[in-house]
């Protein structure tokens, strides 16, 4: 047989194989051949026949975008359609696109074998023939493998035996049949509250209850339809800006800034609201507070009991062993009421296991039930289970089984190190488990799409992930993953489900935006973390990030918080407070109090934070940030109420002025006169004048940086240490981490301008060292100074040159960066855990030198 030679080779005829098979086809020019296991398109559509069987999201949104025509043509007859439509509507589009020609369906690739001298795939089938190509596209989709019966002698049931995945294309006839339905999950509740009124008895084992909420489907209203059809490019808008990839009304409160009552409104609304709103519209820390999340749950669980009549069955029907959220949440219509049918019945598979499938029917530890129909809704193995039996060897004979034994990762969730010119659409760690498929395909096809087309017009050969790329981002989708409340559950987004298969998140769970935005990043920078012929490309900045870094930005999106560039200037003030919400509860045992202290013409607050230890103590001076612009005592309470507990020291925040209402030199006045304040003045709150430090966070540690020279210089207290956490030293650098990082994340190059500007007010000021403290003559004579740095942060490199500069001035200097964090990650603990490492650092640096025995004071400064 002649082997044919073409540009890719889809595998796949579902969402992603139909739009790639076009885009790549028909937009792009290129030659493909395209395999599908099934006799027709439709993907995982076209086998989940089983009854009930339809989608979660509207049909209006569960659907493509790339087509403005298509959209209008194609008439939803329901708000979530069934199986049978939306198959209709994927070979429409199969018919309209002539995309049909391209396939072979019937047809399964059973080898794919890199080629490295030809640098082309060598693909085979299971009719023998054999294909190149130089690209590979897995368009077969996460839930093509399904998973294996668990129960052991399914061969000896004299009845009929079916996988909602594989039911008959004819239909089964289950009137008057005695049926068991083993899982409770999305499919086995759409089989369920099907089924239940045709059948003589359903019995239903249940190993793990789930959060089922109304789906609310009824017939899509012509008026309806004709309102989405004019409205789509805005809803197609701000679908890729919502979290679910569907324009759903944002959640933008924590569920504990609400009363009872309040919250309770909010979950009577979206409950009956249909699709994921429960979870997506409500309350945005549900999926990572447990307290929160457990007020949704309970919620959930009253309904639960409301509508189910027997109280025992009730019970077993709330779940109890996972948080909300925390597995797909499933839909239903009236399937709880189903329970209250006579002939319904539910067994406990927890309490009771089975033990077999019997001649007869299922055997559990109790009892024997008969049966004539066994339904297994037992789900898939999901991710990218498929491309292991299909064969598929990479580059030096390596096997994608073997590369996966740890895990299945892929960078962005489509490039494998090792698997050159090997994309998957939405593969695994991608998007999908928190974005709406359809959708994120199209976003995953048209990446692969341009960064093809970017190949050829380079002349490059070939394109895969680097090491450094793929293992970065396997660690941060497992980061992100542990900064929610996911890895607590038993299920598939975690690779629970399937015995022996490594605990590995199987999605990136930031939501639409974040992956939107990360894979926008990559693309504006010429694929960064992708080797071309051999060249590696960089990390992009997001990925070095750390997981819970990302998910916060993540969920600053997610709650459409407007970038502080675009804000006002109130705006930005009320940002910058509303992170006050992000940080863990104040400690208990730290006493907080206001006084004032004295400045040119008036007076201004300070507030002190005292731990619970015996004094006099070590006095810190601290300063918060805010870009001279905002900020405010409330807005640090936490890092310095931590910081007197950790320390031990007690800790002064002044309030001090704010630009632009105080320009320069306002602020940096009020701080040396706090400073003079706490020397005179502190014994009275039980401080020592004798051991004072000062520091501050960002435009506070510009201000503590200040305060330290003008204390030397103008006959001003004596300070024992500086602590500088990520201060801005001079407004005109000019270096690596102002150009890598000009974009952020939080604070970027433009935003600090806009900032300095508003606190210098004249441009002059930025040579004077009591603005840019870098500037100055003589750095000699300083305190010890502790320079902490972030490592994605615009202001770095100048934070770092000036412990140089220190050090060479002969000034005691510790200088450390942490990796992956952001400028103001010391001030949102609640978000970042590793906030609680920079304060540990701050508590080692200023113990020797604010210690009250001289000999370990010597010792730190020698």
């Amino acid at each position: 047989m002649e082997q044919k030679h073409v540009d890719a080779v889809i595998v796949g005829a579902g969402f992603a194989g139909l739009y790639a098979t076009h885009r790549l086809r028909n937009r792009q020019g290129l030659s493909v051949q395209c395999f599908e296991a099934a006799p027709g398109p439709g993907g995982v559509w076209f086998w989940n026949r089983y009854p009930g069987a339809r989608c979660d999201f509207e049909s209006i949104h569960y659907c493509y975008t790339f087509d403005e025509e298509l959209q209008r043509e194609w008439r939803w007859t329901e708000r979530y359609a069934a199986q049978p439509e939306i198959l209709a509507y994927l070979e429409h589009v199969a018919d309209r696109f002539d995309l049909r020609r391209s396939y072979r369906f019937s047809t399964r690739v059973t080898s794919a074998v890199w080629d490295d001298d030809a640098a082309h795939w060598v693909v085979g089938t299971d009719d023998g023939s054999v294909i190149t190509s130089r690209f590979l596209i897995n368009a077969a989709g996460a839930f093509s493998v399904t998973k294996r019966n668990d129960f052991p002698g399914q061969e000896v049931f004299r009845g009929t035996v079916l996988h909602t995945s594989h039911w008959p294309a004819d239909g089964v006839d289950l009137a008057g049949k005695r049926v068991a339905v083993i899982g409770t999950g999305s499919t086995g509740i759409q089989v369920i509250q099907t089924i239940a009124g045709q059948v003589a008895e359903l019995t239903v084992f249940q190993r793990s209850a789930n959060f089922a909420c109304p789906l609310g489907n009824r017939p899509l209203s012509d008026e309806e339809f004709q309102q989405a059809v004019e409205e789509y490019p805005r809803r197609r808008e701000e679908a890729r800006a919502c979290v679910a990839g569907a324009p759903y009304p944002r959640a933008v409160r924590p569920a504990l800034a609400d009363t009872p009552g309040e919250r309770r409104k909010v979950y009577d609304q979206y409950y009956n609201g249909g699709g994921f709103r429960m979870l997506a519209s409500t309350n945005f820390d549900l999926i990572f507070n447990p307290v929160a999340n457990e007020t949704a749950a309970e919620y959930i669980r009253e309904r639960i009991r409301e509508r189910v009549k027997d109280p025992e069955v009730a019970e077993l029907l709330c779940p109890t062993d996972h948080p909300y959220g925390t597995k797909r949440p499933p839909f239903e219509s009236n399937y709880y009421e189903a329970f209250n049918l006579p002939h319904v019945h539910l067994v406990d598979a927890r309490s009771t296991p089975i033990t077999a499938i019997t001649e007869n029917g299922i055997a559990t530890t109790a009892r024997e039930h008969e049966f004539d129909v066994i339904v297994l809704a037992t789900g898939f193995d999901v991710g990218g289970a498929v491309l292991a039996q299909m064969g598929v060897v990479g580059r030096g004979g390596r096997k994608l089984t073997d590369h996966w034994a740890h895990g299945q990762r892929a960078y962005l969730g489509m490039a494998t190190r090792g698997f050159p010119n090997l994309f998957h659409i939405n593969g695994p760690q991608g998007p999908a488990a928190m974005y709406n498929n359809p959708v994120a395909i199209e976003d995953s096809v048209d990446f692969v799409g341009k960064l093809i087309a970017g190949l050829d017009a380079h002349s490059h050969t070939t394109a895969e992930a680097t090491t450094a790329a793929e293992g970065r981002y396997n660690d941060l989708v497992r980061e992100v993953a542990e900064a929610t409340l996911l890895p607590t559950a038993t299920t598939w987004y975690m690779g629970d489900n399937i015995p022996g298969k490594p605990r590995v998140p199987i999605s990136l769970f930031t939501g639409a935006p974040m992956f939107r935005a990360i894979c926008a990043e990559v693309e504006a920078t010429g694929y960064a973390g992708f080797s071309f012929d051999g060249e590696d490309r960089p990390l992009p900045n997001t990925i070095r990030l750390d997981g819970s870094a990302v998910f916060f930005l993540a969920g600053m999106m997610n709650i459409g918080a407007k970038p502080l560039e675009e804000c006002s200037l109130e705006e930005a003030r009320a940002a910058m407070e509303s992170f006050k919400g992000m940080q863990l509860p104040v400690p208990a045992d730290v006493s907080i109090t206001d006084t004032t202290y004295p400045i040119q013409g008036g007076e201004r607050t300070a507030r002190l934070y005292r731990p619970p230890v015996d004094g006099p103590l070590p006095v810190v001076v601290f300063l918060h940030g805010g870009g001279w612009i905002g900020g405010s005592l409330d807005s640090f309470d936490e890092p310095c109420a931590t910081l007197a507990k950790r320390a031990g020291v007690l800790v002064v925040s002044p309030d001090y002025r704010l630009a632009p209402e105080h320009p320069f030199p306002a602020a940096v006045d009020d701080t040396l006169g706090v400073l003079r304040w706490a020397a005179e003045h502190i014994a009275e709150d039980g401080g020592d004048p004798a051991r004072i430090a000062v520091g501050g966070e960002s435009a506070g540690a510009n201000l503590a940086a200040v305060a330290a020279l003008r204390a030397r210089d103008e006959d001003g207290p004596r300070l024992l240490a500086q602590v500088l956490v990520t201060p801005p030293t001079d407004p005109l650098a000019d270096n690596e981490s102002r150009r890598t990082f000009a974009r952020g994340p939080i604070i970027s190059t433009e935003l600090g301008a806009r900032m300095t500007a508003l606190y210098l007010g004249d441009p002059a000021n930025a040579t004077s060292a009591w603005a840019a403290p870098a500037r100055a003559a003589d750095l000699s004579g300083l305190p010890p100074a502790l320079v902490i740095t972030m490592e994605v942060d615009p202001l770095r490199d100048e934070a770092e040159d000036y412990a140089r500069a220190l050090t060479e001035a002969g000034v005691p200097t510790v200088c450390r960066r942490f990796g992956g964090l952001f400028h103001t990650a010391f001030s949102l603990s609640g978000a970042i855990p590793r906030a609680a490492e920079i304060q540990d650092a701050i508590g080692d640096f200023l113990a020797p030198l604010l210690s009250d025995e001289p000999s370990m004071t010597t010792a730190a400064i020698g």
